[in-house]
């Protein structure tokens, strides 16, 4: 059982949050880097665009995987320890990352920063919730979604004037000492908040669990490529499907299920959950389309397509803030429902974008679109966190951020497959090449508006 810890004064509070916002800043700020880095590491590793993608969503997958298991290992064993065992993977897959001398070596090194990654994100959420309560609680998890937003915004100029400096293996040198810094900080910062050694673990169905969703999301992830028809796409599927039945089984059978049943049925968290998945989807629709709109449709260099893209992360990172505090005087419900206007605006702005928008409009949108992103995100969190039953505070964390992934991969993959399907069908009509784009990236975008719609619903109806 937890062993209750005095709370640390607020000061004391705000320094343990600033190791949890050095992990958070770092994973969101490599992220952004090495998506830099891919054209040089293709060219260097001698592999094409397809291959070397590989890099970004190994990483994403083993991270998402893996987040529930954590966040239950998390329950039973130290926080703290688990959260720094993350820190210090993390920094060995980056000194594996800056030694790689090919493709395959680089995989593994991205597979040991994601399983760092997961490590982190899970138990991040739960630490701070352990060390702040009542309004603070909502302050701080505003800060991280700030935190996210600076790093975002920070990894393509950080990594472009590294990679231009020092090469692509300076992008991985960099985070070692940041991992030094965050391992050092937290053994002296976080409490040694024990965990409940009485909980036991069901891995059985944390395996059938992680079989699941690698299969799954692999293949949804590389369905768009290989083919919906592609034999390994089929085969992932049903691998997914059998072990799925398998999982659900496990779950109502077993005496110590692996999730359980049990925090779905609290409200709060279950359509927390369901918001969470269907607004990174709605948002997400736009993050791989847009580039190709500005590149292909308005014939824009990179650094124009880089200022355009900015706008969201400021936008982002100020009203997660703001969204944080006034988490502590308004309901939840009403602000993530305000949350999902306002990006249902940006959304439907983008929708109907035509061939030769002004660069005001643009920007405008990207700023509406930021704006509504931290507005349902922050009071989200805080609903979700805050309704953990005692003990699955980590399980709960865990599987919030499970959703928020699961979201991110559904936009960026549905986005496409509608995108290539509508553009796929004007062309065999016989449209011009313009035309097709525009009415594909309509098509994922009033996609994207209705999966806003349904979390605006929910949202209201919590």
């Amino acid at each position: 059982m937890s062993i209750h810890v005095r709370a640390p004064r607020l000061s004391k509070k705000w320094m343990i949050f600033s190791v949890t916002a050095n992990g958070t800043f770092m994973s969101t700020l490599s992220a952004g880097i090495v998506n830099i880095a891919l054209p040089t590491m293709s060219q260097q590793f001698g592999v094409s665009l397809e291959s070397i993608q590989l890099v970004v969503s190994l990483y994403l997958l083993v991270l998402t995987c893996l987040l529930p298991v954590f966040g239950k290992l998390s329950d039973r064993y130290s926080r703290m320890w688990m959260y720094l065992c993350g820190f210090i993977t993390f920094g060995l897959g980056a000194l594996f990352g800056a030694l790689a001398t090919s493709l395959a070596t680089m995989l593994l090194a991205r597979a040991v920063q994601g399983i760092g990654s997961s490590a982190m994100m899970a138990t991040s959420q739960a630490l701070i919730a352990q060390v702040f309560h009542g309004a603070s609680r909502g302050k701080a998890f505003g800060a991280i979604g700030a935190v996210v937003a600076c790093g975002s915004l920070a990894g393509p100029a950080i990594g472009g004037a590294l990679i231009q400096a020092w090469g692509w293996r300076s992008i991985f040198w960099l985070t070692i000492p940041i991992c030094i810094l965050g391992v050092w900080r937290g053994i002296y910062l976080i409490p040694r908040f024990k965990g409940n050694k009485r909980l036991k673990i069901d891995y059985l169905g944390a395996a059938y669990y992680t079989i699941t969703s690698f299969s799954f999301l692999y293949a949804l992830n590389t369905a768009v490529d290989k083919g919906w028809n592609h034999p390994l796409i089929l085969s992932l599927f049903a691998v997914s499907l059998v072990f799925s039945y398998l999982f659900f089984r496990r779950e109502h059978t077993s005496p110590q299920p692996f999730i359980g049943v049990r925090i779905f049925k609290i409200p709060a968290i279950s359509y927390g959950y369901a918001v969470a998945v269907l607004g990174f989807t709605a948002l997400f629709t736009n993050s791989v389309l847009l580039p190709f709109y500005l590149a292909d449709i308005m014939h824009l260099d990179p650094i124009h397509i880089g200022l355009l893209v900015l706008p969201f992360p400021i936008t982002l990172a100020v009203s997660s803030a703001v969204a944080g505090v006034l988490s502590a005087r308004w309901p939840a419900r009403i602000l993530t429902t305000v949350g999902f206007g306002i990006l249902l605006v940006s959304i439907l702005l983008f929708a109907f974008i035509g061939t030769s928008p002004s660069f005001s409009y643009i920007v405008l949108a990207q700023l509406i679109m930021g704006v509504g992103s931290g507005t349902f995100q922050v009071p989200n969190n805080n609903t979700v966190i805050s309704a953990a039953p005692k003990g699955e505070l980590g399980v709960v964390a865990s599987v919030n951020a499970l959703c928020r992934n699961i979201g991110t991969i559904l936009g960026i993959a549905l986005s496409v497959v509608f995108f290539v399907m509508v553009q796929r069908f004007w062309i065999s009509r016989g449209a011009g090449a313009q035309m097709a784009f525009i009415t594909g990236y309509q098509a994922a975008m009033l996609f994207g508006a209705l999966c806003c719609v349904a979390g605006g619903i929910l949202s209201a109806k919590r």
